[in-house]
C-alpha cells in the first residue's frame, strides 16, 4: 500500500512500540534527545519510527500552520486556593494578545501529576507549557515538561533547564525596612517563614542587609499561618521589659501579620501607635480588610504570569513577541531566574515609631 494513502501512524503508536513516553519520542524527533533520553531508548524510538513508517504530525500540518495557538499551564494549587491567581490572569492576558488561549490543569499539590499532565497536554498538541506554583519553591521539572518550549512561573529549576520568573523577595524586604526606618523605627523584628521555602532566605537577606548599621534587627522563626504569627508575637510581647519590645514587626506573610495584630490586641498594644506591622502578599480580601488595614509587600503574581508568558511565546516558532529588557537575575540563580519587582502597599498598620 502506498504510504501516502494508508492510515497515518501516530506518535502514540511509536511510543507504545518503543516502550517510551510521548515526550521522549518528541525529543528524539526534534533533535533534543541528547542528555534527555538514554541512547538505548533513542535507538528503540528510531527503530519504531522506521518500522511503522511514522511521518511527524508537523509535516502534515505544514500546509496550514505549525501552531495550535494553545499553551498548557500546570499549577500546583493555584486554581484551587485563594493565592497567586494573578499568575494565571497575567499569563492569560499576554496569551490573548498574541492570539493564543491557555488550558489550565491543577495538580492540587500532587507532584506526580506534573508528569502526567505534561503528557496529556503534549497529546493535545499544545505549543508550549508553563509550570506555575502558588509559593516560591525549588523543583526539578520532569523531562515530559521540557519536550516542548517551557517556562517556570514563581518557581526555580536547574540553571540549564527552563527559564524561570520569580518575585524579588529580597527587594520586598528592602522596601519594607526602608519604610519602617523612614518612620523612625530602630527595633525591628522579622518573623521568618519556614526554611523549606527559598523565599525565607531571600527575604532574610534583604532584611538584614538593609537594617545593618541603621537599626537593631531581630529574626525569629515562624511559619505561615495565623496561629503561628500569634504565638511568635505573644512570646515577644510577654518576654521581659515592655520597653524592650520591638516597635515594628515584618511578618512572614499577611496571615502571620493577622496573628500579630490579634496578639497585640489581646494585650492592649495599640497598632500602629505602639507597634507597626507589615505583612507580605497583599492578599486579596485580607490585607485591606483587617483593622487596622495592613501595610503589605505586594508580590507581583500578575506580573510574573505576564512576563513568563512573554518568555514562553518567544520560544514558539513563528510567534512575534516584543522583546523586553530582562529583570536582574535572582541571587544565587544567575542565568536561571528573572526577578519581578514587588510593591509596598502602605496602609494604617504602620506609623511613626513611639517615643520611649
Amino acid at each position: 500500500m502506498n504510504r501516502d494513502t494508508r492510515r497515518r501512524i501516530t506518535a502514540a503508536e511509536v511510543a507504545e512500540r518503543s516502550g517510551a513516553s510521548r515526550s521522549a519520542v518528541s525529543l528524539v524527533l526534534n533533535g533534543r534527545a541528547d542528555g534527555n533520553v538514554a541512547p538505548s531508548l533513542q535507538e528503540r524510538i528510531r527503530a519504531a519510527v522506521d518500522e511503522l513508517g511514522y511521518v511527524p504530525q508537523s509535516v502534515g500540518r505544514s500546509l496550514r500552520s505549525r501552531s495550535t495557538r494553545t499553551v498548557g499551564v500546570i499549577t500546583d494549587e493555584i486554581v484551587t486556593s485563594p493565592f497567586a491567581g494573578g499568575i494565571i490572569s497575567g499569563a492569560g492576558v499576554v496569551a490573548r494578545e498574541h492570539g493564543f488561549m491557555i488550558m489550565v490543569a491543577d495538580t492540587e499539590g500532587e507532584e506526580d501529576l506534573v508528569r502526567e499532565m505534561s503528557e496529556v497536554f503534549f497529546s493535545r498538541s499544545v505549543d508550549a507549557l508553563m509550570l506555575a506554583t502558588g509559593g516560591l519553591v525549588d523543583l526539578a521539572p520532569p523531562q515530559e515538561l521540557l519536550a516542548l518550549p517551557a517556562v517556570l512561573a514563581n518557581c526555580l529549576g536547574p540553571a540549564d533547564g527552563a527559564p524561570s520568573v520569580v518575585a524579588d523577595e529580597a527587594g520586598g524586604s528592602v522596601q519594607a525596612v526602608e519604610h519602617l526606618l523612614a518612620l523612625g523605627h530602630r527595633d525591628i523584628v522579622q518573623l521568618a517563614g519556614t526554611e523549606d521555602s527559598p523565599a525565607t532566605a531571600r527575604r532574610r537577606a534583604g532584611f538584614l542587609r538593609t537594617a545593618q548599621g541603621r537599626a537593631t534587627p531581630w529574626t525569629i522563626p515562624c511559619g505561615w499561618e495565623i496561629d503561628e504569627g500569634y504565638r511568635a508575637a505573644a512570646a515577644l510581647f510577654d518576654d521581659g521589659d515592655p520597653d524592650d519590645r520591638p516597635t515594628a514587626i515584618l511578618a512572614s506573610n499577611d496571615r502571620t501579620a493577622v496573628g500579630v495584630l490579634l496578639a497585640a490586641a489581646h494585650r492592649g498594644i495599640r497598632v500602629p501607635e505602639e507597634l507597626s506591622v507589615v505583612g507580605v502578599d497583599d492578599q486579596a480580601h485580607v490585607a485591606s480588610c483587617v483593622v487596622p488595614a495592613l501595610t503589605s509587600v505586594a508580590l507581583p503574581h500578575r506580573g510574573i504570569g505576564a512576563r513568563a508568558m512573554e518568555i514562553l511565546l518567544h520560544q514558539v516558532p513563528g510567534v512575534a513577541v516584543e522583546a523586553k529588557a530582562a529583570g536582574p537575575p535572582a541571587p544565587g540563580d544567575v542565568g536561571a531566574a528573572e526577578l519581578i519587582s514587588t510593591e509596598l502597599m502602605v496602609r494604617d498598620s504602620t506609623a511613626a515609631a513611639p517615643t520611649r
